[in-house]
């Protein structure tokens, strides 16, 4: 049930595409020019990037649950009294205090459910279905939303978005959601690490802060590329493409990320750590640069490249994050995550504009694609070694792993025979990473 209330968290995510229906109508609500009116999405956006690492924190203490209904609370009720707001000045503030609950409602708490309820080798598929959940949002909303605007104007779209944030994360967290079992708790898995005290969590993260820095780097690094998703309606066009088969092109790429994200965690829980790298390495020079050749030169590709390429901007969203939990383990993957997802609406936010800014300069959006999938690229390297750094330190402190990127290779052994990997393997994957060795067999506990 935990992980059909991640689900709905994840569709939290999709509500900036409701915010999208409350540009012209907000701005004429409080008389102000767009620009003046979007910056109460910027406030979110910063304000939630940097409250992502301090929420983190919070659930290693309260739990997953306490803060995702608590966030829930104050974003819906933020949004209740932003549809009342007397000026645009009270909007800002109350889309400030919008922010920090948006930092606990929605990708932070599902994710951490997935991964600490998920302790078998195929969490990766889990995750790439719960992860669908922001496009189902994104469908409802477009079949929702027109209709909600045209009733209720400014104020009835204000208060839709409320209650979808109420629905998805307090009614999912009060009915659906349990915080994965603590070390010492009844159903412990092995991998869990104590986080319940301050001591223990400081503990916990030493030795980790490397990993993080490069996690967090990495995730800022992706959402620059990832600022495509966003960029469609003008990139297709600049191409010279028409505006209905622009259109029909967002509406591929959208059903193409929803089919990736499963088939990314599939790839993620049946691919040993060298195979999975390769292929996301293929994914990424045949995704946005690829794309950008094919449109360029006029060659009849566009669609089956356009699948690779939605293949590719949603690696961060699946992949990046199961590195993460295998480089840190699942007790601490809240703290982890929170740094990366700091990173990666800082790179959102800056993404957008830098797009803008390469098409002012260079007349297309070329350079940006093909920068996208270099940057794509240095951030899965800085993925790579960031995994490979966390499991040297899980492995010095002598801890038991039960994720599926660092079960054996080889056929034999298999990945439904051996669930838990001691430190001893761990360390033999490390030696494998660097190319040294291969582990014949993992021990089982």
């Amino acid at each position: 049930m935990s992980t059909i209330g991640a689900f709905g968290a994840v569709m939290t995510s999709s509500t900036p595409v409701a915010m999208g229906f409350l540009v012209i109508p907000g701005s004429e609500h409080f008389g102000v020019t767009k620009a003046q009116f979007l910056i109460y999405f910027t406030l979110f956006l910063v304000t939630s990037a940097l409250m992502f690492s301090v929420t983190g924190r919070i659930m290693n203490r309260v739990g997953i649950r306490i803060v995702l209904i608590v966030g829930g609370l104050i974003s819906s009720l933020a949004w209740v009294a932003m549809a009342f707001a007397p000026n645009i000045y009270v909007y800002y503030f109350l889309a400030f205090l919008m922010g920090i609950g948006a930092s606990g409602n929605n990708l932070l708490p599902a994710k951490s459910l997935v991964m600490g309820w998920h302790v078998h080798n195929r969490r990766g598929t889990v995750l790439g279905i719960v992860a669908t959940g922001a496009a189902f949002g994104g469908l409802i909303i477009g079949f929702i939303f027109p209709k909600v605007m045209a009733a209720g104007g400014f104020v009835g779209g204000a208060i839709g978005v409320g209650v979808m944030v109420f629905i998805c994360s307090v009614v999912t967290g009060v009915l659906l959601v349990r915080n994965p079992p603590r070390a010492g708790e009844e159903n412990a898995d092995a991998e869990a690490v104590d986080t319940t005290t301050k001591d223990n969590r400081k503990a916990a993260i030493k030795g980790f802060g490397f990993t993080i820095v490069l996690l967090a780097i990495g995730s800022f690094l992706f959402s620059l590329e990832g600022a495509f998703g966003s960029m469609q309606a003008a990139v297709y066009p600049s191409f010279g493409f028409d505006l209905a088969s622009a259109g029909l092109m967002i509406s591929f790429y959208s059903i193409c990320g929803i089919v990736a994200k499963p088939l990314l965690g599939f790839l993620h829980d049946k691919l040993g750590v060298k195979p999975l790298f390769i292929v996301l390495v293929a994914l990424f020079i045949l995704g946005l640069p690829a794309l950008a050749l094919s449109m360029q030169l006029g060659l009849n590709l566009t669609y089956p490249i356009l699948a690779i390429a939605a293949l590719s901007l949603s690696i961060p969203g699946v992949i990046i994050p199961l590195v993460a939990v295998n480089a840190a383990g699942h007790q601490r993957f809240p703290s982890v995550y929170g740094f990366m997802l700091t990173g990666s609406f800082i790179g959102t936010g800056l993404g957008a504009p830098a797009w803008g800014l390469v098409f002012d300069l260079t007349g297309s959006f070329t350079l940006a694609m093909y920068a996208g999938g270099a940057l794509g690229l240095l951030g899965l390297l800085l993925a790579y070694i960031g995994l490979k750094r966390g499991i040297k330190v899980r492995a010095a402190e002598g801890e038991t792993s039960t994720t599926g990127i660092f079960l054996p290779e080889d056929g034999e052994t298999g990945y439904e025979e051996s669930e838990e990997l001691t430190a001893e393997a761990a360390a033999a994957v490390v030696g494998d990473l660097d190319g040294d060795s291969r582990p014949e067999v993992a021990p089982v506990k």
